[in-house]
């Protein structure tokens, strides 16, 4: 049977400042994702114009607001679970809720482009 590995082979382990600025941007992350989501159903809105001589692209219209309402919760867990896997390699990972809140955003305001762009 082998000897376990020494301490001091192992990769550097995140301080507790880090563990805890990271699990404070992910609970600022996990508020804003229902508001996202809530925001982003009202994408459809769009539909009330669409009467009369004022035609709409409904197909674009429903996918903007889909990616509004979706976006949201999908770009938060595959955030959590980049921080889980960074923490559980104890690798810095307080910047990954930041990158997860600017892919969020970004992907938000295409479905809003998206739903606006249909609207004739």
């Amino acid at each position: 049977m082998t000897a376990p590995a020494p301490y001091d082979d192992l990769p550097r382990q995140t301080s507790t400042v880090e563990r805890a600025v990271t699990a404070l941007l992910m609970v600022g992350l996990a508020v804003l994702v229902p508001i996202a989501s809530f925001f982003g159903i009202f994408f459809g809105v769009g539909y009330d114009g669409c009467v009369g001589d004022n035609p709409c692209d409904t197909g674009r219209l429903a996918l903007g607001s889909a990616v509004g309402a979706v976006s949201p919760p999908v770009v938060f867990l595959a955030t959590l679970v980049w921080v889980m896997v960074r923490i559980a390699r104890r690798r810095s990972a307080w910047w990954v809720p930041l990158v997860g809140l600017a892919v969020g955003t970004a992907i938000w305001v295409l479905g809003a482009i998206l739903a606006s762009s249909a609207l004739g």
